[in-house]
């Protein structure tokens, strides 16, 4: 299972060493801003997302956000029965909201936290598509 994270964030470089104490060789992590064209880890895979979320490789699927960490917390015995949770309403709607707001504030919270932070490039920022009005069926 790859584990697909941001090594600019001190928050996602604690998360990836606590998980390999945890899972070992159950997981591999991948560093996505060592590649020029992420594409290269998973055909499914873009920058913008990456830069926005953790991603699990699982079986060929890629899983996203608070769901990434499910899929990954699901290799822990202890885990895997309240790991189900997350697909019962709303639990699984309101993981991802922490999550999103957990992502759009990493660095902040990383330097907060006292984590290793890079200097502030076009990294410290993460770039949502503007919202729609529209509304949703």
């Amino acid at each position: 299972m790859k584990v697909v994270f941001d090594g600019h964030c001190g928050i996602c470089q604690a998360t990836m060493l606590r998980l390999f104490e945890m899972f070992g060789t159950q997981i591999e992590p991948v560093d996505f801003r060592t590649y020029n064209d992420v594409a290269e880890i998973h055909p499914d895979l873009r920058e913008d997302a990456c830069k926005a979320r953790m991603h699990v490789i699982k079986n060929g699927r890629v899983f996203g956000g608070a769901e990434a960490a499910v899929q990954v917390m699901q290799l822990h015995k202890l885990y895997r029965w309240p790991t189900k949770l997350y697909y019962i309403p709303p639990i699984g709607w309101l993981s991802e909201r922490i999550y999103n707001w957990v992502s759009r504030n990493r660095f902040k919270l990383s330097k907060w936290l006292g984590l290793k932070v890079p200097e502030c490039t076009d990294a410290c920022s993460i770039h949502h598509a503007p919202k729609s009005n529209k509304k949703r069926d």
